[in-house]
């Protein structure tokens, strides 16, 4: 075990897709600071490993949850290399740690990551300083349930071992900001960015819009679209594989930038060039130049639409002028204050732009927008064409995010919203990501289940399986009306005609009772058992997680079960810790 550290160090390291697991890790170093413990924060994926194994003071993890339960991809290489045969088990020895998880728990693998990280932590000799935290987003309170008495245990069990050599920095004071931000003098052309090596900057491919088509009815309720990208360089861009997904990193639109402008009193110096001078450790991705622009931030970095979380708050407190104003901060800070801000904010998904109208009295000084504002968080959606018909070109099928809040306000998302507006011809950029689903071979059935956007991905697979002249292949697909939603719809007959597609419909509310996958699955229980225990088939299942994996899988196991199988719900969970029934589903 460690001794202890009179340097008063800590190390945290964090995996985070979306943004809430950094902003949970910035949210614990601040916390740090105020008692006097000197902090450095890093994705896992950035740290040295071997600081890990080598440190004298305590480190903490935070990580999310993506997919079904994977490790999110600021996590993945760490994770990997600790799962390496040759590290010894007592390697960790003399590590403190502590795990908090985010996740959901209406997921089957809620907060895998976390249990898996501090399950492994241990088995490598490594000491708890406190037991792992799960942040629940059923929470009534969100993650803040969780967390807020998570982080009261780490604290005591922290300042037992290091006692304070000071009293805490009290929350009136505010923390020093991560960068200094200066305006160049004069007009200096070579400070400003160039859109296009931004992209690039980011580890991007350029990608042209060709074209966006609406694929439901002009009168259905859901605009659903089809986005047909071409790279700018295919040579230079990796082949993909049926699954994958395309990563997009949406901006805001320059409607919603002026307005932000103007409510911060930046428009005058809004294109004015600016340089950023990071400090150590900074919060600052590598990728964001360091001549820039105020408006090429708020337009491409600052998540300025977003529903600011509890730190926004904590932040914004520091810098209101308004008595009242800073009041009602304060109480949004607090354990007590969480039932009001879930009120204020998060149910009504009130937005940055709509909070600083409401808080005239409360700005944010330049050195300090890296802190407050949050990053636009990058979309990732399953890629609908095959890198081995069509390797130059990208299409997706997107839903777009619309809806009304509690305030009946209008909502439309960042990146839909984005995607909208985009004209044919403009670049963008994008990268490739791993999916969770992987095709087996061409020889093996794949019974693909894909209600809604859940088809995009199977669109993947059916072209790449029609390259290897694969043609056992099998999707059920439901949606409300033949008529309105029937996604792809044209290419799909033309698969059942050429022979290489058996296809099963569900159309909801095409008759007086509704039907859904699940059915024609029971339906059809004869040939997919046929398929699944004769011709060891693969099952496939991607869409809304809401209700409809719960409800498919247990038609799979009425099949099993009628079908003369005695434990039918063990029989389908061994084909989903073998892979052969794969589950990729979202909110």
């Amino acid at each position: 075990m460690a001794e202890a550290d009179s340097e008063r160090r800590l190390l945290i390291l964090y995996g985070s897709q979306t943004g809430y697991a950094k902003d949970t890790a910035y949210r614990i170093s601040r916390q740090a600071w105020r008692r006097h413990f000197a902090v450095s924060v890093q994705s896992m994926d950035q740290a040295d490993k071997w600081s890990v194994f080598t440190a004298t003071h305590p480190v903490i993890f935070v990580c999310s949850t993506t997919g079904q339960g994977e490790e999110p991809d600021n996590m993945r290489k760490f994770w990997r290399f600790l799962l390496r045969k040759s590290i010894p088990h007592d390697a960790l020895s003399g590590l403190l740690f502590a795990v908090f998880g985010l996740g959901d728990s209406s997921y089957q693998k809620f907060n895998f990551p976390a249990k898996r990280l501090y399950r492994r932590l241990q088995q490598l000799g490594g000491t708890p300083i406190v037991g792992r935290g799960d942040g629940d987003d059923q929470h009534y309170l969100g993650l803040d349930g969780a967390l807020d008495p998570w982080l009261q245990q780490l604290w005591a069990a922290l300042l037992d071992r290091y006692p304070l050599p000071k009293p805490i920095v009290p929350d009136s004071v505010a923390p020093d900001p991560s960068c200094n931000i200066a305006f160049a003098d004069g007009n200096d052309d070579d400070a400003v960015l160039n859109a296009n090596q931004a992209l690039l900057a980011a580890g991007t491919h350029l990608a042209r819009l060709v074209s966006s088509d609406r694929m439901t009815a002009a009168d259905h309720f859901q605009d659903v679209r089809h986005f047909r990208f071409e790279l700018e360089d295919p040579d230079d861009a990796p082949s993909w594989s049926p699954g994958d997904c395309a990563v997009l990193r949406p901006e805001n639109l320059a409607s919603d930038v002026d307005a932000f402008l103007e409510q911060m009193h930046w428009t005058d110096r809004a294109d004015r060039p600016l340089e950023i001078s990071p400090r150590s450790d900074s919060i600052i991705p590598e990728w964001i130049p360091r001549h820039t622009t105020l408006r090429w931030l708020c337009t491409a970095y600052f998540d300025i639409m977003a529903v600011p979380r509890r730190s926004f708050f904590e932040m914004l407190y520091y810098f209101s002028s308004s008595a009242d104003e800073k009041e009602r901060l304060y109480d949004f800070t607090t354990s007590e204050g969480q039932d009001e801000l879930q009120t204020y904010c998060m149910r009504p998904r009130r937005t940055i732009l709509e909070v600083l109208d409401d808080l005239p009295g409360s700005r944010v000084p330049l050195d300090y927008i890296f802190d407050v504002f949050p990053e636009i968080a990058e979309r990732s959606f399953s890629i609908s064409s095959a890198s081995a018909a069509t390797p130059g070109q990208v299409e997706l099928t997107v839903a777009i995010v619309s809806y009304k809040t509690i305030m009946q306000k209008p909502r439309v998302g960042v990146c839909t919203k984005w995607l909208l507006n985009m004209a044919p011809g403009q670049m963008v950029g994008l990268r490739f990501a791993s999916g969770t689903m992987a095709l087996p071979d061409s020889q093996t059935p794949v019974i693909m289940v894909g209600p809604g956007t859940g088809i995009a991905a199977f669109m993947s697979f059916i072209r790449d399986r029609i390259i290897d002249s694969a043609s056992a292949n099998y999707l059920f697909f439901g949606c409300r009306s033949e008529h309105k939603d029937f996604l792809h719809h044209r290419q799909l007959h033309q698969w059942v005609d050429q022979g290489v597609l058996r296809l099963f419909c569900a159309f909801s509310r095409d008759q007086d009772e509704k039907v859904y996958v699940q059915q024609r699955i029971r339906e059809q229980g004869d040939l997919l058992w046929s398929l699944i225990a004769e011709q060891h088939a693969v099952v496939f299942v991607s869409g809304n997680a809401n209700q409809m994996p719960d409800d498919v899988r247990q038609a799979f196991i009425d099949v099993a079960a009628a079908h003369g199988v005695d434990d039918a719900a063990e029989y389908v969970q061994q084909m989903i810790k073998t892979g052969r029934y794969q589950e990729e589903c979202w909110y």
